[in-house]
């Protein structure tokens, strides 16, 4: 026993000199790389207590980093004075104020360092470009799922297949689904449907294209992206497809265009759930916009006068209450919340109204003030296929709101991981900040999209159904894994409808 003791001790003792010499060999590693250095950190922590100051007043998911996230604000503003202050450069304090904001995980709180650019060069190329891509307009590949690499898949090509790509996918039990894949709800990732757009509108390739002009061709090429989806969708159930999946893997997110394509794809009519925003000028100005087209309608006595006075009504106690100051800096030294930025009982999502059905208020307006989804054409069809819509952690923002709605009203199911976690962006460019040492731009939603629920759509959507998908899987065992967790969970209407299409 003796001998045991005396082994155990000296085990215990060489593992505390290699704990020691570990110890100080990881203290003075930092330290050592920072001899001599001559960098100022002050203007980096003035830069750091400008951010703060600006997230207290305009930064919509504080609040929620605070209730549902239960940061500890105060200890993470001392620990990144800490970093700032021991920093050796500007690149690491670029990297310590880049990890401040990741803390939040909030996929719309990001900053943009300034780079140096060649604007000679670039005005000279725009101006050589075709309208779509003086417009912005550029084309946008990113993969999905890998649907090829099962022998269960068979591509179904056709007019609209070069915007969205898909097949036809065939279960275990034979049941055949048909594939979409949606790459970003975006107009301006597909310059193609631009140009058709500019050809049928008879717009000259050199014209001068002003606001409401490119106002015109971007509504009018996302109703042709729209049609190309329902197409694409016909094309597939045609084909034999007993229920439709759509892939939004790796959708980083879109424009408001996102409103139209779950309303042409859903068998129910889709209602919104409640949009949060802040008090604050840059949405005070957006609410008295939105009363003046409500306004301009009562003034003509367009009908229907009710929902109108109530709209009205609404807007001005909205405008009221945005402007109601609140004080929340104290949240940043005392971990406190003197008062609440969100109004969140004036909007929904879609506008003033949760729902309308599609081609309402033609005449008004203020219809999109109404429901902003009537920007666009789309019909709504109890007689669609069963929905199942695809989402892993690189989906994002737009494309959260679109399986986000569809899960709301119970029009699709959700397979795969929870998805990145942006939630609502910026309305209107957003209120940017510019950091008056290093010019970088700081972006922050000042809005929130709520769910169904009530919760904040920032926390990501959760799959109904669950796919075990691991960071090193290759395409192969992406798809693998996806139909191992399809196979088995088709209702019966899709079987009934796989026996009708045939």
């Amino acid at each position: 026993m003796k001998n045991k003791s005396r082994l155990a001790s000296h085990f215990f003792m060489a593992s505390l000199v290699l704990l020691a010499a570990y110890l100080t060999q990881a203290q003075i590693k930092p330290t050592a790389t920072c001899i001599n250095r001559q960098f100022d950190s002050l203007p980096w922590l003035e830069d750091l207590a400008q951010m703060t100051s600006e997230m207290a007043a305009h930064y919509a998911n504080l609040e929620f980093a605070i209730s549902e996230r239960h940061m500890d604000l105060p200890k993470l503003r001392q620990e990144t004075e800490m970093k700032l202050r021991g920093a050796c450069d500007d690149g690491e304090a670029r990297r310590i104020l880049g990890s401040f904001l990741e803390a939040f995980g909030d996929g719309h709180l990001e900053i943009d360092w300034a780079q140096p650019g060649a604007p000679n060069a670039a005005s000279k190329q725009a101006e050589e470009a075709s309208l779509c891509a003086r417009l912005g307009y550029k084309a946008f590949v990113k993969p999905g799922i890998d649907f090829s690499v099962m022998p269960g898949f068979t591509t179904l090509g056709g007019e609209n297949s070069k915007w969205f790509p898909g097949g036809i996918l065939q279960l275990t039990d034979r049941t055949e689904l048909g594939v979409i894949r949606i790459a970003l709800f975006s107009e301006h990732a597909f310059p193609a449907a631009c140009e058709q757009t500019v050809h049928e509108m008879h717009i000259p390739d050199s014209a001068k294209c002003d606001e409401e002009c490119a106002n015109t061709i971007e509504r009018e090429t996302a109703n042709h992206l729209t049609a190309a989806i329902v197409d694409r969708s016909a094309q597939l159930q045609s084909a034999g497809a007993a229920a439709m999946l759509v892939d939004i893997t790796h959708n980083g997110g879109g424009s408001n265009w996102v409103e139209a394509p779950p309303r042409a794809l859903s068998r129910a009519p889709l209602h919104e759930s409640r949009m949060a925003f802040l008090r604050h000028q840059h949405w005070t100005k957006q609410l008295q916009d939105q009363l003046q087209d409500i306004e301009t309608d009562l003034k003509t006595n367009a009908q229907p006068k009710g929902v109108l006075q109530e709209a009205a009504a609404r807007l001005r106690s909205g405008i009221a209450r945005s402007q109601t100051p609140c004080d929340r800096k104290r949240i940043w030294h005392e971990g406190k919340l003197d008062c609440s930025m969100l109004i969140s009982d004036v909007l929904y999502n879609g506008g003033i109204l949760p729902y309308a059905q599609p081609g309402s208020f033609t005449s008004l307006e203020s219809k999109t003030t109404l429901f902003h989804p009537l920007r666009y054409r789309y019909q709504e069809s109890a007689n669609r296929l069963p929905l199942y819509v695809i989402v892993d952690r690189d989906t994002w923002s737009a494309a959260e709101y679109f399986a986000a709605i569809l899960q709301d009203n119970s029009a699709a199911t959700i397979v795969g991981e929870v998805s990145g976690g942006a939630g609502c962006g910026y309305t209107n460019g957003g209120i940017p900040t510019l950091l008056q040492h290093s010019h970088a731009i700081v972006k922050m939603p000042d809005c929130v999209r709520l769910r169904k629920d009530g919760t904040n759509e920032v926390s990501g959507i959760i799959p109904d159904v669950l796919v075990p998908w691991a960071a090193h899987d290759n395409s192969y065992l992406k798809a693998e894994k996806l139909l191992g967790a399809l196979n088995g969970k088709m209702p019966a209407s899709s079987t009934e409808a796989r026996h009708e299409a045939h």
